[in-house]
């Protein structure tokens, strides 16, 4: 049986095309996957866009829960883990001395023996010289960016909400002077029992060093305010938005790095700020 030659051709045609759709679907499923992938990826999923809520949600539609997240975990906002400075090397033995043979000015807020060569009662009366040094339990301190919009209208709604005590809590800045960066810290893990390191005694004041940081070079701060008692006290620092007549952060994003140390311990924390919510 002879089949013309227009009907052979017509049938090739038609193999021709059912074949390229069947080739095409797979490229169609990868594009869609890919699609997604960089949806993803770039945030511009609504999870994305959920976990930054204060970019397209108004204050005042804030929840308890997201006005918290703001002013405890957000950009202006972050824990930072305590680093505990070691003082001088621990004795494998020792005698309990307390601070009976401490010079007064060697002890600190918390009744410790700062005075070196002293010999320092043991932690673990089991410990031998072979033993494994012991850990310290970690500590993390709350350190929040309070020159922020986000931040003030963050505590404006817990005000809103009648959740004044747990805005007050939350350890929010005394004043947000207009030529100060200001930043408080905030004990929020204390790891150990004692450690307070923000408590004004009757002794005095918390020995504090702070500085903060940015490309256009590290500032001190002007002022410091404490507010709170015992392990729920704050320090609030109070930085100079000007380095030489230039301010300190420039007109773009940027970023800056909080340091802070303290008798016995010391903490570091960066912020990546855009000038969109800064105050």
């Amino acid at each position: 049986m002879r089949v013309s030659r227009k009907k052979t051709i017509h049938r090739i045609t038609l193999a021709r095309r059912r074949h390229g759709r069947r080739a095409a679907l797979p490229g169609v499923a990868l594009r869609t996957i890919l699609s997604s992938l960089v949806t993803l990826f770039l945030g511009l999923s609504p999870v994305s866009r959920a976990d930054h809520f204060w970019k397209h949600k108004p204050p005042g539609q804030w929840s308890l829960a997201e006005a918290l997240k703001v002013v405890k975990r957000s950009p202006w906002a972050r824990l930072d883990v305590v680093v505990f400075l070691r003082q001088e090397p621990q004795a494998a033995y020792s005698i309990p001395t307390g601070t009976k043979h401490c010079d007064p000015d060697a002890i600190d807020q918390n009744g410790n023996c700062l005075q070196k060569g002293r010999v320092e009662a043991p932690v673990d009366s089991s410990q031998q010289l072979d033993a494994a040094p012991r850990l310290s339990p970690s500590a993390g301190l709350l350190v929040r960016w309070e020159s922020a919009a986000p931040v003030s209208q963050a505590f404006a709604r817990l005000e809103e909400l009648g959740e004044r005590a747990a805005a007050a809590f939350q350890a929010r800045a005394p004043r947000l002077p207009a030529d100060r960066y200001v930043i408080t810290v905030k004990l929020e893990e204390p790891g150990r029992a004692g450690f307070e390191p923000f408590a004004v005694t009757p002794r005095g004041k918390p020995a504090l060093r702070a500085t903060l940081k940015t490309r256009r070079g590290t500032v001190a701060p002007l002022e410091v305010e404490f507010t709170g008692a015992g392990a729920s006290s704050s320090a609030h620092f109070f930085f100079p938005r000007t380095l030489d007549g230039v301010p300190l952060l420039g007109s773009g994003r940027d970023s800056a790095e909080f340091k802070l140390q303290g008798v016995g311990f010391a903490v570091r924390s960066k912020f990546t700020l855009d000038p969109e919510f800064l105050d």
